[in-house]
């Protein structure tokens, strides 16, 4: 593993992996509501909660190679949780919301924080 890097690129890396956090965000927001077509009829496929932890799980690991402390690598997934909770807590247009009051939008915020969260708790 590199680590004769200086700050600046520390600085940029981790300026990346915040902006991946926010379209992975509104990726899987968009996605959210994704349903299966079965014949006449459709299933709920909410494969964005599984995206979410497997994502945000590599953008901390990756982050944990920038930066040893803990407040620093955690940086995308404090973006990624301050975005969720900014479109959960903005106004609707019309009858149309970001984050719908539904069991698969605490599941998606549930998997993020778990998946963002687990290198910090499991070393390798």
């Amino acid at each position: 593993m590199r680590t004769n890097f200086d700050r600046g690129e520390a600085v940029t890396g981790l300026v990346w992996l915040s902006l991946g956090a926010i379209f992975s965000l509104l990726l899987e927001v968009v996605y959210l509501g994704a349903r299966l077509p079965l014949g006449e009829t459709s299933i709920p496929f909410p494969v964005t909660i599984a995206v979410a932890f497997g994502f945000n799980l590599v953008l901390t690991r990756t982050a944990l190679l920038w930066s040893r402390r803990t407040l620093v690598a955690a940086v995308p997934l404090i973006v990624w949780t301050l975005g969720f909770l900014a479109l959960a807590l903005a106004g609707g247009i019309g009858s149309l919301q970001a984050l719908p009051a539904t069991l698969s939008t605490i599941l998606l915020f549930a998997a993020g924080v778990a998946g963002g969260g687990w290198p910090f708790f499991n070393g390798k």
